[in-house]
């Protein structure tokens, strides 16, 4: 006898279920605890209203998680001497960098994609 499992998305804040495409898990982040919350498309769209101001005057510290599972197939940093050459050809480039920390993942990616 074969035995089938459907998974059913319910709508986290509304209590009612989400129909296929009508809806997602969102994650996010604060004060240091990750979150996820089953949304419909219209409290997703109400979520990211409220939240908008908010992420407009903030800074970035990273990018989308890789998928779980498998490896990542994301060009790694090349250590010290990548980090030098990026900070010298962002400011070839007019770029604002710092001349310690972590150099902002879009001047990274458009150094490598040069």
């Amino acid at each position: 006898m074969a035995k089938k499992t459907f998974t059913k998305l319910v709508d986290d804040f509304s209590g009612e279920p989400i129909d296929e495409g009508a809806g997602r898990t969102v994650r996010f982040a604060f004060d240091g605890a990750e979150y996820e919350i089953d949304l419909s498309n219209e409290n997703i769209q109400e979520f990211t209203d409220a939240i908008e101001r908010y992420v407009r005057a903030s800074r970035r510290v990273s990018g989308r998680r890789a998928s779980r599972g498998g490896s990542s197939s994301g060009r790694r940093s090349g250590g010290s001497n990548e980090t030098a050459a990026i900070r010298e050809w962002a400011e070839s480039q007019g770029l604002k960098v710092a001349t310690r920390g972590r150099i902002p993942s879009d001047i990274v990616e458009r150094y490598r994609n040069r």
